[in-house]
């Protein structure tokens, strides 16, 4: 041990494992004693009341051909009103009293409503499909494929609608409207990012392709006559060191 500590640079290096080994063991004993320290550390509560459960989604049912025609009419005229922006009265009528929040007739008419809206004259294409299909509510996803020309781009939204009513009186009213951000961009918008058109004719022309091969064989060759003089200059000066050392 003496012959291995002798050394004043292996002493230090020791000191300093230690000295680590020491702060490793302290922060492992502090996290396993202490695993956690922040006041708001509760011990969870265990008590004999019946498990919650979560509440499974409602079953399935099939979407006959008659609630189909309903809810595709109340769709497209809720689209026509609300999301293009045309006649908004009439889409007042066409959604559940919570989809309102509060604003009166008035204050629809004004525009400024919780639907997003999307301009019906760039539209070429509107496609819908069944999402989901319950007893009294019916989920879509709506996708508005814009025309060539268009400044906006497709975009899908998801629609919800409610059955109200009884049996004997019902309708469909719309519950829910949001963008689902799959967005499709248009030519229009494409031609846009990719800029102006860049021309495929080159800037330099053909001869600047032959002086730069020139330059690189010039420089191949260049290499070996400099390294051929150099190497002949110090044999020159060897030969006169030696003569002048010769009696």
């Amino acid at each position: 041990m003496k012959g291995l500590l002798s050394s004043p640079r292996r002493r230090r290096r020791a000191f300093w494992l230690v000295a680590v080994a020491a702060v490793a063991a302290t922060i492992a004993i502090l996290g396993v004693f202490y695993p956690n320290t922040s006041p708001t550390r509760h011990s969870a509560p265990f008590t004999k009341a019946p498990v919650q459960k979560v509440a499974p989604n409602p079953a399935t049912v099939r979407f006959s051909a008659q609630d189909r025609k309903a809810v595709a009419d109340v769709a497209g005229r809720f689209i026509s009103s609300a999301v293009y922006r045309h006649h908004l009265d009439d889409s007042y009528d066409l959604v559940m009293p919570s989809f309102h929040q509060g604003l009166t007739r008035a204050e629809w008419r004004t525009g400024n409503i919780p639907v997003s809206p999307y301009p019906g004259d760039a539209v070429a294409l509107l496609r819908w499909k069944l999402d989901y299909s319950y007893r009294n509510r019916v989920g879509m996803r709506v996708a508005f494929m814009p025309k060539q020309n268009a400044k906006v781009g497709g975009i899908v939204y998801a629609i919800e609608l409610e059955n109200v009513g009884t049996a004997a009186h019902h309708r469909w009213l719309v519950s829910y409207w949001t963008p689902l951000g799959q967005e499709v961009l248009s030519q229009a918008q494409r031609r846009a990012l990719q800029g102006p058109p860049v021309s495929a004719k080159p800037q330099l022309g053909a001869e600047w392709i032959f002086v730069v091969i020139g330059s690189l064989l010039g420089l191949i060759l260049l290499v070996p006559i400099v390294l051929a003089l150099r190497g002949w200059r110090a044999r020159r000066r060897v030969d006169r060191a030696y003569r002048a050392l010769a009696p």
